[in-house]
C-alpha cells in the first residue's frame, strides 16, 4: 500500500512541475474595435520594495516546501527498500 501512495505522490509532483514547465500560451488577439472610443485603463500598481521582498519570501517558502515534499518521498522510497 505504501509503494502505491509513494508512486501516486511522485506522480502528483511530475504533473505538477511538468505543468509549471510548459510555456504559457500567447496573449490573445486584440478584440475587434468599436465605434466608441475605449476608456483608458488605469495604471497597474507597481510594487514597493517591502511587497516585493514579501513576493520573493513566499516563493523561496513555496520552493523549500516542494524540496520537503520530494525529501519525503526519497525517504519513503528507502523505507520501502529496506
Amino acid at each position: 500500500m505504501s509503494r502505491f501512495l509513494v508512486i501516486l505522490l511522485a506522480s502528483g509532483l511530475y504533473a505538477g512541475t511538468a505543468s509549471a514547465a510548459e510555456p504559457q500560451p500567447s496573449s490573445p488577439p486584440p478584440p475587434p474595435r468599436t465605434s466608441e472610443p475605449s476608456k483608458a485603463k488605469p495604471a497597474e500598481p507597481k510594487l514597493s520594495a517591502e511587497d516585493r521582498e514579501v513576493v520573493e519570501n513566499l516563493e523561496l517558502l513555496e520552493s523549500m516546501d516542494t524540496a520537503e515534499d520530494l525529501d519525503l518521498l526519497l525517504e519513503l522510497s528507502k523505507e520501502e527498500e529496506n
